[in-house]
């Protein structure tokens, strides 16, 4: 009642002064009785240059304000739990100097009502509207080519982003676009090129593809310190719609997203700051990354199933001196050492090198192209794609620009996991290793854990029979060793995060299974 009679008192204050069309202080709306008045009040007000907010159990119809034109200060349509439709601000086209803000509607289905927005210089934020399902209606009768910022999180049923943002080309600052849990997809932007200084992807759990960002060639300037990310989404499968995407001037960060598999940035050519590819535990290659320069850090960590790391930025960076982190991968991008390998560093330039199981062995076959002052290859195998021993040694050519094919047969592989590589040692002694070869062979038993990734425990499955299980971490350092069958749960709820080798020896076999601790 307070607030009604106040409300009351400065409409009658503002009405009796002769030459005032609009109210000349802020304007807070929270019932349908102030909404109705307004446009008595002020029957020739247009273009507002003060505050004006609509927030109010009860408010139900903005067609009392179909008179506004513009706004040189913020907007809000914030926090009315009744309101159905924006119809009624189908005459606003331009906001200059202030926010544009619809947050807290859980009746609203759609945009209708904002279709006449044309100008938006600062921020357009669409948040926390539960019932939204689509934002059909923004901009339907103008063009919204330009915007301050844009932030549309926490619309937890919002399914479509219809066309409604198809005319963007530039954003001045930010785009924040998290906590939509129910989106399938990015659909829209697909002309926007430029965003001043960071996008943000976090956190929508149902988006699967990102079908959006085509024209996108810049985030941030040399002047900002913010950030490119695309984190925590859980069902997104495929990043590879930034085509044109060239300068990140800071940050960049692929992290979390469990289904992700592959990404793509074939234009990219500069990251001025960190990139960090972390926990994407489906990911399996980053050679889609291209070539570009890194003025930062490199961090590689955590991504369990990713042994191709050898895109040409990654290697030009480790060539230099700059700082990385490589680890819990898998083999063939587990540390600086086996990156720097498949970098094809090597004195030898294979064409390929690869392997299969054969009547209970393991045939190698490689290939080269080129070879220079070359002296031998030494043949090396593991169980865990980390620790290495030589097995063999195959004579090479010396000097050659010729194609040559070489083999060799490892009689007594291991049952399970194995894993190959080559050391291609010169005449003067120096030496390279080759990309890492898996060979899976069939074990005379076999054991699942479960579940895998971990947060604590893990289970072996299987048909265990006397025995012994040993689990250690990745520098082979001893956590623990049991009796089987008598022991089938490991508790890695002490250890930190990363990846964890388990031994498995019965019936005179030895398997090796790898389990992640998330």
């Amino acid at each position: 009642m307070k607030k009604n009679t106040l409300f009351s008192l400065f409409l009658i204050c503002a009405s009796i002064t002769a030459s005032a069309q609009c109210p000349n202080s802020p304007v807070l709306l929270t019932t349908q009785a102030q909404v109705n008045a307004f446009q008595t009040s002020f029957p020739n007000c247009h273009d507002l240059t003060v505050r004006f907010e609509v927030k109010g159990a009860g408010i139900t119809d903005l067609t009392p304000l179909s008179g506004l034109n513009s706004s040189t200060k913020n907007f809000y349509v914030n926090f009315n739990p009744d309101l159905t439709t924006l119809s009624g601000l189908d005459n606003f086209t331009t906001i200059i100097g202030g926010d544009l803000t619809i947050e807290a509607n859980p009746l609203l289905t759609n945009l209708q009502g904002l279709g006449g927005l044309t100008t938006a210089n600062r921020l357009l934020k669409i948040q926390n509207n539960d019932g939204l399902l689509t934002m059909d209606g923004l901009t339907a009768g103008g063009v919204l080519t330009h915007l301050g910022s844009l932030v549309i999180i926490e619309n937890d049923n919002l399914l479509d982003l219809g066309d409604a943002l198809d005319n963007l080309q530039t954003i001045d600052e930010y785009i924040l676009f998290n906590l939509n849990t129910s989106l399938p997809s990015i659909n829209t932007m697909n002309n926007l090129t430029s965003i001043g200084w960071y996008l943000s992807l976090e956190d929508n759990d149902a988006i699967v593809t990102m079908n959006a960002f085509n024209n996108l060639t810049e985030v941030g300037t040399p002047s900002t310190n913010w950030n490119f990310e695309v984190n925590k989404h859980e069902s997104l499968t495929t990043l590879d719609n930034f085509v044109n995407l060239s300068q990140l001037n800071h940050n960049f960060s692929i992290s979390n997203n469990p289904l992700l598999t592959s990404i793509s940035f074939p234009s990219l050519t500069s990251i001025t700051n960190q990139m960090s590819i972390a926990a994407n535990t489906s990911l399996t290659s980053l050679v889609g990354l291209g070539d570009f320069t890194l003025g930062g850090s490199l961090v590689i960590t955590g991504n369990s199933v990713l042994p191709e790391c050898e895109a040409q930025g990654i290697c030009d960076f480790l060539a230099g001196p700059g700082s990385a982190t490589i680890s819990n991968n898998a083999p063939g991008c587990n540390s600086i050492v086996q990156v720097e390998a498949a970098c094809a560093l090597l004195p030898v330039e294979l064409t390929f090198f690869n392997g299969k199981e054969q009547n209970g062995a393991v045939l190698l076959n490689w290939q080269t192209a080129l070879e220079k002052n070359s002296s031998y290859f030494q043949v090396e195998h593991s169980q865990d794609g980390i620790h290495f021993t030589a097995i063999g040694k195959v004579a090479s050519n010396g000097t050659s620009n010729q194609l040559h094919n070489y083999s060799f047969r490892h009689t007594s592989p291991s049952k399970g996991n194995n894993y190959y590589r080559l050391k291609e040692v010169d005449i003067d002694g120096k030496y390279a290793y080759s990309n890492i070869v898996p060979i899976e062979t069939t074990p005379f038993f076999d054991v699942e854990l479960y579940p895998n990734p971990t947060t604590g425990y893990v289970k072996l499955k299987g048909e265990l029979v006397e025995g012994t299980v040993r689990l250690t971490d990745i520098t082979g350092r001893l956590i623990t060793e049991q009796a089987l069958p008598d022991h089938y749960w490991l508790d890695l709820t002490r250890e930190p995060e990363g990846m964890y080798l388990i031994e498995i020896l019965m019936n005179n076999e030895r398997i090796i299974k790898r389990v992640v601790k998330e």
